[in-house]
């Protein structure tokens, strides 16, 4: 049963004061946990997550607050559970943070931590919902507002997370499934097939080194016939079980069947797939949503977050606004084609600045349509040899060519595209006639030379070209991206992966992040004042009126 843990600021501190001496105190007051339970705990919307209780009467909830509030903190801090745990029973600080009001009572139990997060995984499972990211939207749009920021101008980057997961060869990976499927098994069924799985039940890793590269073909070659013999012997009683669903998804993965009939009888060949099997592929059986990508001659399994952050000149703090996890194998200009819309609404965006990677067509019509410019730089793709101008105008396209003797031309359209047609007596003369389009289109008895364009191109050109169109402080703003971009990272082990698996997990531990940069940079800029207390004064005056029921009117 849910039950709302209402807190008190004043109380809070006087019963502290009767703790701690003044000096402490003090310190406390102007201390992260403090400031934390200040500028986030005290505004977190229990409300909205007691959906994952029941309505029945029965025993109440763990404060819910307490618990997100360990979950950002353990986070932001780089705990392991175990120190959190720790932290939570002697730090003042950290008990500070969380509401609690001495150093005696116990929050809650790491059991009840793991099952709160439980709860958030099956209900997004369930609903397609992130409760974690609600609460990083809400408390954004809070600070937003309270420090008056202009949100019409953003830039947006993506960053690669890895996996907490081993690196499998493609043969490695399939022994591990075989050895995995075996300890599955009822004790009656490993006696039955033990011969079948006998050469591989070493593991993957220790299976694979031992071969030879001439070896690993026939290998692949006979670890197909094994798993099709297990997998026609076992579905009937293993379909629900998770551990064979990974097997038989890896079987149709790695392995094509075929039949093959005969003068007499009608055999079954087993294939090895060959070439790109696709970076949806499984990866590992300790996290099945894990994807394969590749940049920079890299490789990477895991996923990708999502990251913008308001860059209007005139704002003093930036926070970031832009938030997401997903596959690493997703290219960036469809996120925002899924999304853009919504962070419009969110956020009133105007301009969005980012990398090459960030364009596409269907952005372009997307962005034109919400009157949005896309900003881009370090485009990529080859430069045209002869830039020919494309500009969009009510009644059509005007189109410019580079040589200056020759004038404008009015666009016309075609059955599929659109043409502009150019005097060819002066396209002959010019010198960059043998690599421009429009010539090797010509009509000498027309005298005419025709470039043929879609009506797409005058939005990619006006995306390329918009950049410079801006003043030059503004033109330079997508580079503090890679930033925020950095700080995605700090939760990650010496060996550049996160110490979480799985994409529910994955966005948990970036949302959480999210919420500790934006904690972060508010307080560094508060305390960077020199009149701290004024200013913390009129910002948690904003607060309060945003708490008042004249404000939610």
């Amino acid at each position: 049963m849910f039950v709302a843990n209402t807190t008190d600021k004043e109380k809070l501190l006087q019963l502290w004061s009767e703790q701690l001496p003044e000096k402490t105190l003090d310190l406390l007051k102007k201390s992260k946990g403090y400031q934390f339970y200040d500028l986030i705990f005290r505004h977190i919307k229990e409300e909205d997550f007691s959906c994952l209780y029941s309505d029945k009467w029965s025993c109440p909830n763990s404060p819910v607050n307490q618990l997100l509030s360990a979950i950002v903190i353990c986070t932001q801090r780089n705990w392991s559970h175990k120190e959190l745990e720790s932290q939570l029973a002697f730090n003042i600080e950290i008990r500070v943070a969380l509401g609690l009001t001495d150093i005696v009572s116990r929050p809650f139990t790491m059991r009840t931590y793991y099952n709160f997060q439980n709860r958030l995984f099956d209900y997004e499972r369930r609903e397609g919902i992130n409760l974690l990211k609600q609460l990083f939207t809400h408390l954004t749009n809070k600070q937003i507002k309270a420090l008056d920021l202009n949100t019409s101008i953003q830039r947006i980057d993506s960053v690669l997370l890895e996996s907490n997961i081993q690196n499998y060869s493609r043969i490695s990976l399939l022994v591990e499934l075989l050895r995995r499927l075996y300890l599955s098994l009822s004790t009656a069924d490993q006696t039955t097939y033990y011969f079948i799985f006998k050469p591989y039940l070493k593991g993957g890793e220790k299976f694979a080194y031992e071969l030879t590269p001439s070896d690993k073909t026939s290998q692949l070659a006979a670890l197909g016939q094994v798993y099709h013999s297990l997998h026609g012997l076992l579905e009937e009683n293993y379909k629900d079980s998770v551990v064979f669903q990974t097997f038989t998804r890896a079987y149709k993965e790695h392995f094509k069947v075929s039949e093959q009939e005969g003068a007499e009888v009608q055999s079954v060949v087993v294939e090895v797939r060959t070439g790109n099997l696709g970076g949806n592929t499984l990866q590992s059986p300790d996290d099945l949503d894990a994807t394969y990508t590749r940049k920079r001659e890299e490789h990477y399994k895991g996923f990708q977050a999502f990251g913008g952050e308001t860059c209007h000149p005139s704002n003093e703090v930036e926070l970031l606004t832009i938030l997401d996890a997903d596959k690493n194998n997703v290219p960036d200009p469809t996120y925002l084609e899924q999304n853009l819309e919504r962070i419009v609404e969110q956020t009133k965006l105007k301009e969005l600045h980012g990398d090459g990677g960030f364009g596409s067509t269907a952005l372009d019509k997307i962005a034109a349509d919400l009157g949005v410019t896309i900003i881009q730089t370090a485009v990529k793709g080859r430069t045209a040899a002869v830039p020919i101008s494309i500009k969009e105008e009510e009644e059509g396209f005007i189109v410019n060519c580079p040589n200056e003797e020759q004038p404008s031309v009015k666009a016309s359209p075609t059955p599929k595209n659109y043409k502009a047609s150019f005097d060819l007596s002066i396209c002959k003369t010019c010198p960059l006639r043998a690599q421009c389009p429009a010539f090797k289109n010509q009509s000498i008895k027309k005298n005419l030379a025709t470039f043929y364009f879609p009506a797409e191109a005058a939005l990619m050109q006006k995306r390329h070209e918009a950049v410079l169109q801006l003043p030059k402080e503004r033109q330079t703003l997508r580079a503090g991206v890679e930033g925020l971009m950095g700080q995605m990272h700090r939760g990650a082990k010496h060996t550049g992966k996160l110490k979480v698996r799985g994409l529910l997990r994955t966005k948990l531990y970036v949302f959480a992040m999210g919420i500790t940069i934006n904690f972060e940079r508010i307080y560094n800029w508060l305390f960077d004042k020199n009149a701290i207390d004024s200013l913390f004064s009129l910002f948690f005056a904003f607060f309060r009126s945003l708490r008042s029921p004249q404000a939610a009117q």
